[in-house]
């Protein structure tokens, strides 16, 4: 492999950590935020305060931004390689990535049988990304 071509595919790793990181972490952001908002089921106030105080924490605004970046990011992923390859890389990556974080920062419990469908996941999207190569 060419030099060329290795400062490209680090590129594209590159890309891809930070479409997961971005919208993996938008994801937590907006959980945090919802999570201090309550339950939309659940509250008193008319529906339309309700979104508004819903888009006015800061949580929810960073976390709609990191989502935006990870667009931009992922769009020029998809100018560069196939969708059939990258995309499933992105799935189980981000997968692990939220549920990580929502063990870690919000206390979710992760138990044995869903650790094992993880794997399982995971697993059969490394299968599929990996028989689109031949």
């Amino acid at each position: 492999m060419n030099a060329d071509k290795a400062s490209l595919q680090l590129l594209h790793w590159a890309l891809i950590a930070g479409c997961v990181l971005l919208a993996g972490g938008g994801n937590l952001l907006l959980k945090w935020g919802m999570l201090q908002m309550g339950s939309v089921a659940e509250t008193e106030l008319p529906k339309a305060q309700y979104v508004l105080q819903v888009f006015s924490k800061p949580q929810i605004i960073v976390g709609l931004a990191c989502y935006v970046l990870s667009m931009v990011l992922w769009l020029s992923l998809l100018s560069m390689v196939e969708i059939s390859v990258v995309y499933p890389i992105f799935v189980a990556a981000a997968f692990l990535f939220v549920t990580a974080g929502a063990v870690v920062w919000f206390g979710e419990h992760v138990g044995l049988m869903r650790v094992i469908g993880m794997i399982a996941v995971v697993a059969g999207i490394a299968l599929v990304s990996i028989s689109g190569k031949g």
